[in-house]
C-alpha cells in the first residue's frame, strides 16, 4: 500500500460499483463488457479498491472471481452506496417532472409476457415519450443507472425507505392441456401424478419452502421431466403439450385450450409493487405505476383478488375431479 498515492487511496462510489459488477458475473472481463469499460481499467480499479482496503475481496480461481468472506461482509453496504448515487442523478433529472424518458422496471417475467405486454400498446398510444426498459427478477449485474425504478416481486425485501404496495395475489392450480390430455391421459388422483410429466418452476421469487407438507413430499417423489426459473418457459411447455405443472388461476382466461385438475392443491402468492420514494417525484415514473395499477385492479379482474376465485366462476375451462 505505501505506492499507492493520495489520490488514488481515495476511493469513489464507482469503486464500489466495480466491485459488484465483479461478485454479479463472476469475472473481470463480464464485469468490463457490463460496465462498458475494457478489463485492464476494472483489473486495476479492484486491485486499487482491495490495496485501499488491505484485504483482499475476491479470491482469484480459473473459473472466475470467488468473493472471499470479508467481500461478502461488504455487499450489501456496497449495493446500499450504489443505490445512493443513483438516486442522487434520480433527483437532479426529476425536477423537470418531465412526462417523457427512461423508466426502468423489474418484473416478475409471467407477469410481463402474459399481462403487461398485451396492455403496453395502450400505454405507448397515450405516453409517445415513454421509453420503458424491462428486467425479469432473474436479472443480475445492473448498474447503478439501469437500476430499477419499479419493481414487481413476490416479497417486501427492499430498502427500508422503499416503498411497498401490494398489487395483487396470483393463485397457482394444476394445469394441462387439451393436447396432452388426447396423448398421454390425466391423473384422476393427486398421488398419480407422479406417472405423468410433471414441470417445476424453480424458485423464481416463489417460497416453495412454505408449500404444504403433502405437496412437498409429492414435489420429492417425483423427477420432474423439465424445470426452469422462467414461468414463460413453463408455460409455453405446458401450452404445446408437454405436461402437467402450477400455473396462475388467470390463465383460464387467456388459454381455452388448457384443462384443471381439481385436487385441491392451491399456492397464493401476494405480489407487490416496490419503488424508492424520489419516483415519486418522476410523472413518467407515476404514470407507469398508475398503468400497471389498473392492469392488476382486483375490482375488473377477480383472479388478482386476494381471496381465491376458482376459475370456473370467470372462465369456460374445463375441470377434471379426483376419483
Amino acid at each position: 500500500m505505501a505506492g499507492i498515492d493520495k489520490i488514488s487511496r481515495l476511493v469513489s462510489w464507482d469503486d464500489y460499483s466495480v466491485f459488484l459488477a465483479i461478485y454479479n458475473t463472476g469475472s473481470i472481463s463480464k464485469a468490463a463488457s457490463l460496465m462498458g469499460r475494457t478489463q485492464p481499467t476494472i483489473s486495476k480499479r479492484i486491485e486499487n479498491l482491495e490495496a485501499r482496503l488491505g484485504t483482499l475481496l475476491f479470491t482469484r480461481t480459473t473459473s472466475g472471481m470467488i468473493v472471499t468472506d470479508i467481500g461478502k461482509a461488504m455487499l450489501t453496504h456496497a449495493a446500499a452506496m450504489n443505490r445512493s448515487a443513483a438516486n442522487i442523478e434520480r433527483m437532479a433529472n426529476g425536477h423537470d417532472k418531465a412526462e417523457t424518458g427512461d423508466v426502468f422496471i423489474r418484473c416478475l417475467d409471467g407477469l410481463v409476457t402474459d399481462w403487461l405486454m398485451p396492455r403496453l400498446a395502450g400505454l405507448q398510444e397515450k405516453n409517445q415519450g415513454l421509453n420503458l426498459s424491462f428486467y425479469t427478477q432473474n436479472t443480475s449485474g445492473l448498474s447503478p443507472a439501469t437500476e430499477p425504478d419499479l419493481a414487481v416481486q413476490f416479497n417486501t425485501n427492499k430498502p427500508m425507505e422503499f416503498v411497498a404496495r401490494q398489487l395483487g395475489t396470483l393463485h397457482y392450480v394444476p394445469m394441462v392441456s387439451r393436447a396432452y390430455k388426447e396423448k398421454n391421459g390425466i391423473p384422476r388422483r393427486m398421488e398419480d401424478v407422479v406417472n405423468y410429466h410433471l414441470m417445476y418452476l424453480r424458485r423464481s421469487g416463489l417460497v416453495i419452502d412454505e408449500w404444504e407438507k403433502k405437496t412437498r413430499a409429492l414435489r420429492e417423489l417425483a423427477t420432474p421431466s423439465l424445470s426452469a426459473n422462467s414461468c414463460a418457459i413453463i408455460l409455453s411447455a405446458v401450452l404445446n403439450g408437454a405436461g402437467i405443472s402450477m400455473l396462475p388461476s388467470y390463465m383460464a382466461k387467456l388459454y381455452p385450450d388448457l384443462l384443471m385438475l381439481d385436487y385441491g392443491i392451491l399456492y397464493s402468492y401476494n405480489f407487490w409493487l416496490v419503488r424508492s420514494p424520489h419516483t415519486v417525484r418522476l410523472a413518467r415514473v407515476n404514470t407507469v405505476a398508475d398503468w400497471m395499477l389498473d392492469a392488476f385492479s382486483s375490482t375488473e379482474q377477480p383472479w388478482f383478488q386476494q381471496d381465491y376465485i376458482h376459475p370456473q366462476e370467470f372462465s369456460d375451462i374445463e375441470v377434471v375431479l379426483p376419483q
